[in-house]
């Protein structure tokens, strides 16, 4: 006589035993009275049903055609029935307990109470300086609280290292830029400021880090690194703050922005509009003849960069001639023309930066896309597997009719 199939309800009491014996499969089997492979099974039967989750996450795992073991997290490929032919991608993840779920839950408190009981400064009102350049600073994949350490990577980088950075990789960008006729700063938020996204230690996608400190002590760092910098920037010209979201910290990235834009509400000559600090992935920032793009780099394919912007920023494609991407997320120097004639311009190898020399063609044909070097050395992993950079800040001024008319840097 055949086995009848496992019910629901014996595999959700394996489950109750299971946590009520805090995990231990023994003590919890002996409890039930029935053998430890038995239990065994029962739970893992429990996991691919999905009984372990909770009732929201278990209906959309069932809307995505996922089982409990697909919906821990991975990637899932669609395909039409009826032609067989593909038609997307859906990644799916899932909290592995209800531990670390309440972990989560209550870091967003904890940085949404700072936000709300926060003393928030009075800046005054200063003297608009009278140059007519912009000035961006971009301070890329700082990754606060990544872990370097000097015997394995030939590299220090810590909490410390990576606040110090930001604040004196901005001032002294800032002198550098001095004698441009800065008259507005974009200052660009985001790119991976954070290296983690939870307290687990790991990125959005849930890889595992090498970290320096708590997602929380991160935290609290980043946004004393950020206010340093932006203080300092806004005693040259007025700031506009921009976000992109990013990899490695996709919601506490987008966290820290809001409060950085809070800190500084009152402050006359700091903007961050609504659009500007959003999750949007792709934004672009006009001045006068110039259109740039930000993104981290870690979604749109680098050839569709040049349409995008023909497409999402269609309304002022026509009133500037210079447009510029500013990409991220590869730590290292790259800077190509696209468009109607392609080339590469500058590139970071081992050790030293190959500058490409090619006719240069009228800059309306073309977008002029930039990835911006990181001030975050590699960790063990990346060296191991000669992901190495060369660490610096960098900065980029634009002519408003003129379009891009210098870049500085800062190395470490």
């Amino acid at each position: 006589m055949p086995t009848p199939p496992m019910t629901d309800a014996l595999a959700i009491e394996a489950l109750e035993a299971l946590e009520s014996h805090d995990g231990h499969k023994t003590n919890a089997a002996k409890e039930l009275g029935i053998p430890e492979s038995t239990f065994r099974s029962r739970i893992k039967l429990a996991k691919k049903r999905g009984l372990h989750l909770s009732e929201g996450a278990q209906n959309a795992m069932h809307s995505a055609g996922l089982n409990g073991v697909e919906a821990k997290g991975g990637w899932i490929h669609n395909y039409d029935p009826e032609t067989g032919n593909k038609t997307g991608t859906t990644r799916w993840s899932a909290p592995a307990s209800q531990e670390e779920t309440d972990q989560f839950l209550n870091t967003i408190r904890g940085a949404i109470d700072d936000l709300q009981n926060m003393d928030v400064p009075e800046y005054e009102i200063r003297e608009k300086p009278d140059g007519k350049c912009l000035l961006v600073i971009d301070l890329a994949d700082i990754h606060v609280g990544k872990l370097c350490v000097e015997t394995e990577t030939g590299y220090t980088y810590s909490r410390e290292v990576a606040v110090t950075r930001m604040i004196e990789g901005t001032r002294e960008l800032i002198r550098k830029a001095s004698g441009m006729g800065i008259g507005r700063i974009l200052f660009v938020l985001g790119n991976d400021i954070l290296h983690v996204d939870n307290a687990r230690s790991s990125t959005t996608s849930g890889t595992g880090q090498d970290t320096h400190g708590t997602i929380h002590q991160m935290y609290r760092d980043a946004f004393a690194g950020y206010v340093g910098a932006i203080e300092l920037a806004r005693l040259t010209a007025p700031v506009d703050l921009v976000y992109c979201p990013s990899n490695h910290d996709w919601l506490m990235g987008w966290c820290l922005a809001q409060q950085v834009g809070a800190w500084f509400r009152l402050a006359p000559d700091v903007t961050a509009t609504e659009y500007n600090l959003s999750e949007k992935h792709r934004k672009y920032y006009r001045y006068e003849g110039n259109l740039i793009g930000l993104t981290h780099g870690d979604g749109a394919k680098e050839a569709d960069l040049y349409p995008l912007m023909m497409t999402e920023a269609r309304a002022h494609i026509s009133d500037c001639t210079h447009r510029y991407w500013y990409v991220h997320h590869l730590h290292h120097k790259i800077r190509k023309q696209a468009g109607v004639l392609s080339h590469k311009r500058e590139k970071d190898h081992i050790g030293m930066t190959m500058m490409h020399n090619a006719a240069r063609s009228m800059e309306g044909d073309n977008v002029q896309i930039e990835w911006v070097r990181s001030m975050s050395p590699p960790d063990g992993w990346h060296d191991r597997n000669g992901y190495v950079n060369r660490q610096a800040v960098e900065c980029f001024v634009h002519h408003p009719h003129d379009g891009q008319d210098g870049r500085f840097t800062v190395w470490f």
